[in-house]
């Protein structure tokens, strides 16, 4: 509340019950009292910190009277706080303007919650990071080992819910303008069998890592402009941005035309593609034809990143005789009858190495994908409501890669 610090000495007397002397016992017996012992310092503070205040004029700015009484200094009606060791009963501190005679409560006041709440955000938000972090049977089950107070699944999943609202994520005008998308599924209730798709987007640090610019959930294929939508100001902040993604075009429907983008396809998505393209040329698998077309392109999508500028040209010559390569891939493909893989590998062409002639570091999506299995990580754990979903997967991507913790 201000920048003074206090040193204060707080002694509680324990009654422990104990039936024997082996330390499992004595851990139970103590986290069984550490509520009360927990409830009698955050009174012993109360009641210390409010009369330092009160005599320092600190309580009189704050609350712009002249002249503050006690309406109740010793707190004789209590109010229900929830906390990680469990619920504590704690003094309702009452002053009151002598002029005016306007009364506050302090106790909220003191402890940093907002009025009227029963839960206050420090415990919301312990709840809702252990619940994104594991099941809720299992957040409920690790509280209780260390506190000795097990909370309920509701009041988990009613954490992680206003957490997750609470989170919003920005592009960073400070980082690259390089990002990479992408979409995964998620078992949504009331569906249908594919459920629905969580969409984030990531921008690459320029250092090492990713920060979480966009995350929402919406059906396959659409949600892309409601995810756009809240940073497209701050997308034109960077200018031209590079997208890295694997082939998904519901991606840039959704930045619309006001913003320059350059579109990089994950090579490896390419090559991981060509499969499913030649299976669906009925091409036998490991046949002459199967070996050629997918060695070629594995060679064509194997690119070396070139850092030194003086070398620009020899990066610019790489990636003119790879696209000659692709011509003449493409040219088999049509001459062997393999349609859907030349119709594939035509659509690649265009976006094969925009981003890796800009020097980005890497042409795949490796990045996101593990965004994506972090996530799934907990996602993966049954079946979900849409809101449940979301909360759960934006506190994951805001704890692992946007540094968001609690103390």
């Amino acid at each position: 509340m201000n920048n003074e610090t206090f040193n204060v000495e707080f002694c509680v007397k324990i009654n422990l019950t104990l039936t024997g002397c082996t330390l499992k016992e004595i851990i139970r017996s103590f986290k069984n009292a550490l509520g009360q012992v927990f409830q009698e310092l955050v009174t012993e503070a109360l009641i210390y910190f409010a009369q330092r205040y009160k005599d320092n004029g600190y309580l009189s700015e704050i609350f712009g009277s002249s002249e503050i009484i006690w309406k109740s200094s010793k707190g004789f009606r209590l109010t229900t706080i929830h906390t990680i060791f469990g619920k504590i009963r704690v003094p309702q501190l009452q002053i009151k303007d002598k002029k005016t005679g306007k009364k506050h409560y302090l106790t909220r006041f003191l402890l940093g919650i907002e009025p009227r709440k029963r839960i206050p955000r420090c415990t919301k938000e312990a709840w809702a990071l252990t619940g994104a972090l594991a099941s809720y049977r299992v957040a409920a089950k690790i509280i209780s080992i260390f506190s000795g107070f097990k909370p309920t699944l509701i009041n988990i999943f009613r954490a992680v819910r206003s957490l997750g609202k609470e989170l919003s994520f920005a592009v960073d005008p400070n980082e690259s303008n390089v990002f990479e998308a992408d979409g995964t599924g998620v078992p949504i209730l009331r569906t249908g069998k594919r459920g629905q798709e969580l969409k984030i987007l990531a921008q690459r640090k320029k250092t090492r890592g990713i920060h979480i610019a966009g995350i929402h959930l919406d059906q396959y294929k659409k949600g892309w402009g409601k995810l756009f939508s809240a940073i497209k100001e701050q997308i034109k902040v960077l200018g031209e941005i590079i997208i890295l993604t694997d082939g998904d075009v519901s991606i840039l429907k959704g930045l619309g035309n006001r913003i320059k983008v350059i579109i990089q396809r994950c090579l490896w998505h390419i090559t991981h593609e060509v499969k499913y393209t030649l299976w669906r040329d009925k091409v036998k698998r490991k046949s002459a034809i199967w070996v050629k077309v997918l060695s070629e392109i594995l060679d064509i999508c194997c690119i070396r990143r070139i850092t030194d500028e003086r070398d620009e040209t020899v990066l610019n010559r790489i990636i003119t005789m790879k696209l000659e390569k692709i011509d003449k891939l493409i040219a088999y493909c049509q001459q062997e009858k393999l349609t859907h893989t030349a119709h594939f590998l035509q659509n690649c062409r265009g976006d094969l190495f925009s981003g890796v002639s800009r020097k980005i570091k890497g042409g795949t999506t490796s990045l996101i994908e593990r965004v994506m299995r972090t996530i799934n990580q907990r996602i993966n754990v049954g079946v979900w409501g849409h809101d449940g979903a979301l909360c759960v997967a934006k506190i994951r991507a805001a704890y692992y890669y946007n540094g968001f913790d609690i103390e």
